[in-house]
């Protein structure tokens, strides 16, 4: 078998459960976030050169240094209440923590982080932060097979007895030697049914996208226990139009194994990151409704630009015609064809 044969016979043996098929948003759940064998839960080497991918962290302490400053300014904003803290979600091993403790120096910031499954603190006056967390939940996989929305379930090879998804990326070799396989079927929740309502589906067959129900219940969880304070979202997604123009007919879903990105799930089970991209324009509808005010949108070179211009300006001029760490973290952050166009930055707002 391809991948952790433990947690393929996991995911082998509640398919069984269900009858013949489970959805793709929990055959991701398991894959990634099993207690035991998941991606993200086994202790797994996932970032920098021994992993499978970088992120903004794993450039050096730069991005965290920016942030501190960021968090800083808003904890004067909101006239430095005691009680401020950053509560990070997905927290890289605590690296990132790390940094921007470092960066605030004798300022000092209460900063928390939260893992999947962790407890979240019931009452919150400062900033929720997350960086390429909300790519990393598990998505539903939705298709437009003649005029109307069918969903992506997972079966094992042989079973089911129902038709193939689509176009599905795995072929019939790559199903029988990972041991899965898509099939198409009635949307699992009148959740998709409603997210889906306005989308043209008369111009839209054959498309392949994703949708991330579980962003939005994050959402909702943090907007009931932000009191005050901020949501600094970072990762890497459109706006609607985009996400879902032609360009992305065949979705957004991408998974990385030893820094080699590809586009089939059912390889490398439990050993290679899968992600979707985040749709950002439903974050910041959805937000508005419960109580987050849209403050800026815009991609992390700007957003980085904007916050820390004075740091950046200064390691350039200093730095200037050598070679360094410094000078290369800015590049790899602020380049629009590396990281400074592809994530995006939102940031939200409450009763300020």
């Amino acid at each position: 078998m391809d991948g952790n044969r433990d947690l393929i016979q996991v995911i082998r043996d509640e398919i069984a459960r269900a009858g013949d098929r489970i959805t793709f948003e929990r055959f991701m759940e398991l894959a990634l976030y099993h207690p035991r064998h998941g991606y993200y839960t086994s202790g797994r080497q996932r970032i920098g050169k021994a992993g499978d991918y970088f992120t903004s962290v794993s450039v050096g302490p730069l991005f965290g240094k920016l942030l501190a400053k960021q968090f800083l300014k808003w904890r004067d904003e909101l006239a430095n209440p005691p009680e401020f803290e950053v509560v990070e979600f997905g927290g890289h091993r605590g690296q990132l923590g790390e940094d921007v403790l470092a960066g605030a120096g004798q300022e000092r910031l209460h900063y928390r982080v939260v893992e999947t499954g962790d407890r979240i603190p019931d009452s919150i006056v400062g900033c929720v932060f997350s960086n390429e967390f909300l790519d990393a939940l598990p998505v539903h996989r939705v298709r437009v097979e003649r005029g109307a929305w069918s969903e992506a379930y997972v079966a094992t090879t042989g079973g089911a007895g129902v038709p193939a998804f689509g176009s599905s990326t795995t072929t019939d070799t790559e199903a029988c030697a990972t041991g899965f396989n898509e099939v198409a079927g009635p949307l699992s929740t009148p959740r998709l049914s409603d997210f889906l309502a306005d989308r043209p589906v008369h111009l839209m067959e054959g498309y392949t996208t994703e949708v991330n129900l579980r962003a939005l219940d994050w959402m909702e969880t943090i907007a009931c226990r932000l009191k005050r304070g901020f949501v600094l979202t970072i990762d890497y997604g459109y706006e609607r139009e985009d996400y879902f123009s032609p360009q992305h007919r065949n979705g957004t879903l991408f998974c990385y194994h030893r820094h080699t990105k590809g586009d089939n799930p059912y390889q490398h089970v439990g050993e290679q990151d899968i992600t979707a991209h985040v749709e950002f324009t439903s974050l910041i509808e959805y937000g508005r409704r419960l109580g987050l005010e849209p403050v800026l949108f815009t991609d992390q070179s700007h957003y980085l630009l904007q916050i820390g211009e004075p740091i950046i300006a200064e390691i350039v001029e200093r730095t200037a015609g050598q070679l360094s760490k410094e000078r290369q973290a800015i590049h790899q952050l602020l380049h629009p064809e590396l990281m400074g166009r592809t994530f995006k930055v939102l940031v939200q707002r409450k009763q300020i």
